[in-house]
């Protein structure tokens, strides 16, 4: 009897399944039909986390734009290969005489790429804490007062900040920051907009520019307008750092932008400068004084498994580019061994990064050939993933012993662990689901060339998930 029942229990489940497929099914032709899906691209993979079969398929092997859940192979990658307790090393070094309690000589910053350098996001990597570790290091050294300069050392990456890949509406925004050996304050800055006449001006920053100088704005009032439709461009045949156009609402009094720190390593030693000018009596002088390296400090940013939860709940570009990045250098750069001066490195890129993403998806026996990246944020519109790669990589993520770090990493999104994504004509999400027979799975859901609003795709995507939980 005992046998019969769970006999009948197993036909029930399959019974129950196949239901409820059906109607994912019909749910996606349903969806196939409607006006502003009718030149779209809607793939879908839902894959068993325990056994690795396919429970459900449509149109997993076409290769589109990931967005911004393409941080789940970067950030796994990551804790994969750095570990899940890695550290970015920023060390201080004094180069120069000390005589009578003054110092004569120059401050180096060994530059790790570490993206957390002055966020306010952590206790031990705000700005002050990191000024006044470097002003205590001086004192412990017998430095009372000071004269010399600071030196940013940018050895640790080959290319530029900037992606090639990314498009030019994006770089100058807080989201399109470029990722350089030295970023502070996350590279990024407020300003604050106020209307006039006919357009607006910048009434303050907090990042010291001048509101004046460098800034050019473009903007067109529009009613009811959000900063969403408000964008800085960096444009080299302009007088200013940033362009900001697009249109904006004039009925607020002020209106907040976010843009990205072009040069974050100036903007960190103006601020150095001026601090160690009221500690120290600093006196800036270009002088080189040969002589042996004395560490004055050493900054760990927080473990990886930190800087990786904040990076999938937040959807930072910057930190998922910092460990693309970083996935590329050498062993000697990663481990926790201290650094030897001068250094001799395997520079850092993102090409180097996504090759040893693209290995470690291969050494999971997961055809990679389809994939093309250009970046680890999914910030450039010409990555190409399918979701057939992306669901095999979330189920195999599940053997491995970051698994619960990576999980907790993901945000809870209308009931679900999963990352989501949006640029210009795609919506995505990738993440675990339990279905309603207590089968754990996992998934990659991707809209291409939609023509509605975003919010109108995000809730037709929900639907269909919600008829599996």
């Amino acid at each position: 009897m005992k046998y019969v029942t769970i006999l009948l229990m197993c036909i029930a489940t399959s019974v129950f399944s196949q239901s409820q497929f059906q109607q994912v099914k019909s749910a996606f032709e349903l969806l196939s039909k409607d006006t502003s899906f009718a030149h779209a691209d809607i793939s879908f993979g839902l894959m068993n986390v325990k056994t690795g079969k396919w429970l459900y398929e449509q149109n997993v092997h076409k290769p589109l734009a990931p967005a911004s859940t393409l941080k789940t192979f970067t950030t796994a990658t990551a804790l994969k290969l750095l570990g899940e307790n890695y550290r970015y090393e920023t060390i201080i070094t004094f180069q120069g005489s000390i005589q009578n309690k003054q110092g004569e000589g120059i401050i180096k910053v060994y530059a790790s790429g570490d993206p957390s350098f002055g966020s306010d996001r952590f206790d031990d990597t705000k700005p002050e804490v990191i000024k006044r570790k470097i002003a205590e290091g001086l004192r412990k050294i017998g430095i009372e007062k000071l004269k010399g300069s600071i030196q940013i050392i940018h050895s640790i990456f080959s290319d530029e900040g900037i992606n090639t890949g990314w498009l030019d509406e994006d770089i100058g925004n807080y989201y399109g920051a470029g990722v350089y050996p030295l970023n502070w304050k996350e590279n990024k800055f407020e300003i604050n907009l106020v209307p006039t006449a006919t357009s607006f001006e910048v009434s303050s920053t907090n990042a010291g520019y001048d509101i004046k100088k460098d800034f050019c704005i473009e903007l067109i009032h529009k009613e009811l307008a959000t900063t969403e439709e408000a964008f800085a461009f960096v444009e080299k045949n302009k007088p200013c750092m940033y362009v900001i156009r697009g249109v904006l609402s004039n009925k607020e009094k002020i209106q907040n932008m976010q843009l990205a720190r072009l040069y974050p390593d100036r903007d960190f030693e103006r601020e150095l400068t001026a601090y160690l000018k009221n500690e120290f009596q600093f006196e800036e002088s270009s002088k080189t004084i040969e002589s042996k390296e004395t560490t004055i400090t050493s900054h760990f940013s927080p473990p990886l498994k930190q800087l990786v939860y904040w990076c999938n709940q937040k959807s930072l570009n910057l930190y998922a580019e910092a460990f693309c990045k970083t996935l590329s250098l050498d062993k000697n750069q990663t481990d926790k061994t201290p650094y030897l001066f001068p250094r001799t490195l395997v520079k850092g890129s993102w090409a180097g990064g996504i090759h040893r993403m693209m290995q470690y998806g291969k050494s999971l026996k997961i055809d990679m050939n389809d994939v093309q990246l250009k970046d680890g944020s999914g910030l450039a519109p010409d990555n190409r993933i399918t979701t057939s790669v992306m669901t095999q990589l979330l189920q195999h993520y599940t053997r491995e012993t970051f698994y619960p770090t990576f999980f907790e990493s993901l945000p809870s999104i209308n009931g679900l662990r999963m990352k989501s994504g949006y640029i210009g004509g795609t919506r995505s999400y990738a993440g675990y689901i339990k279905l309603k027979d207590s089968t754990d799975a996992c998934f990659a859901f991707i809209i291409h060339n939609y023509t509605c609003k975003p919010k109108e795709v995000k809730l037709k995507m929900f639907q269909i998930l919600d008829l599996l939980k």
